[in-house]
């Protein structure tokens, strides 16, 4: 026994120390820099923490088998025996976890009330059930202690908000970075192959439900013919994608889309001209005439 007791001494001591490298560490890391976020660097070491308990529990079991096994070959037949004929360390686990009561005593917990031949006998609740119970009230209090008292993290919707805050930041910045020298004036339509693959792809996700995949028309009016009910060509398109049409299904897509975007969303609408997809709608607005403009 003082094999033992000197044992989870030292690995008590061995743990302790794995945990001081571990934080110090970790704040090191977090002090230089590292760009791991403050709630991700807590996940790891939680994680590191929860490894290195785990192995030195196993361990702590390899060596008390070995201590066991030593023991067994001390003890004499007799007392070999008894221990044999005593239940195992589980068994004795499982029974107290449970609280079981024997049979014999059912007759003593049988309650005076009967339902239609069914008795219940008073049973009170497994040890494992109200620890269980009880862990989850001091979680309640711890976290209603962070949240709501101190407020060291925040909530949900806290939360959401920061990471839309923090993505319209890293949008502003890239678009601050996008560099145009056109707008809705004196844009023209761009004739690069990846730029029309690119206003292609959003067309067909987003414009293809009113407009349809081909152009064609279904909520929203046709693209394919030379009718535009508020102007044809690259200029106007623009503005339509820009500001969007009041009264209407068309939204402005101008805080969602960059300028380049657009104009690759616009310039892959222009070369829907004359395509004639079976199924478009009819003519809808006024005729535009692109020498007009």
């Amino acid at each position: 026994m003082n094999i033992l007791r000197k044992f989870k001494h030292k690995t008590s001591a061995l743990m302790v120390a794995i945990l001081m490298l571990l934080g110090t560490k970790s704040y090191a890391q977090t002090t230089a820099g590292s760009g791991i976020s403050q709630e991700t660097m807590l996940y790891i070491t939680f994680g590191l923490v929860f490894l290195v308990s785990l192995l030195v529990l196993l361990v702590a079991i390899y060596v008390l088998q070995l201590l066991k096994a030593f023991i067994r070959k001390e003890m004499t037949e007799e007392q070999l025996a008894r221990q044999e004929a005593e239940p195992g360390w589980f068994a004795k686990l499982w029974a107290k976890w449970n609280d079981f009561r024997p049979m014999e005593e059912e007759e003593e917990l049988l309650l005076d009330h009967d339902y239609d031949g069914i008795k219940e006998l008073d049973n009170h609740l497994p040890p494992w059930w109200k620890g269980l119970f009880y862990v989850t009230v001091v979680y309640a209090v711890v976290y209603l202690l962070i949240f709501h008292v101190f407020k060291t993290a925040p909530l949900q919707e806290e939360q959401y908000e920061r990471e839309i805050a923090a993505a319209e930041a890293l949008k502003a910045n890239a678009e601050a970075d996008l560099v145009v020298d056109f707008d809705e004036n004196t844009v023209t339509a761009t004739t690069d192959a990846t730029e029309l693959a690119d206003g292609q792809k959003f067309f067909e996700a987003q414009c293809a439900v009113c407009h349809k995949a081909d152009g064609g028309g279904l909520a929203g009016p046709n693209l394919t013919d030379e009718y535009w009910r508020n102007g044809g060509g690259i200029s106007n398109i623009y503005k339509v994608i820009k500001n969007g049409v009041p009264n209407t299904a068309m939204i402005s897509w101008e805080s969602q889309l960059n300028p380049i975007r657009m104009r690759n969303v616009a310039s892959y609408v222009m070369t829907l001209q004359g395509t004639n997809p079976p199924g478009a709608l009819p003519p809808d607005g006024e005729l535009y005439e692109p020498e007009n403009e």
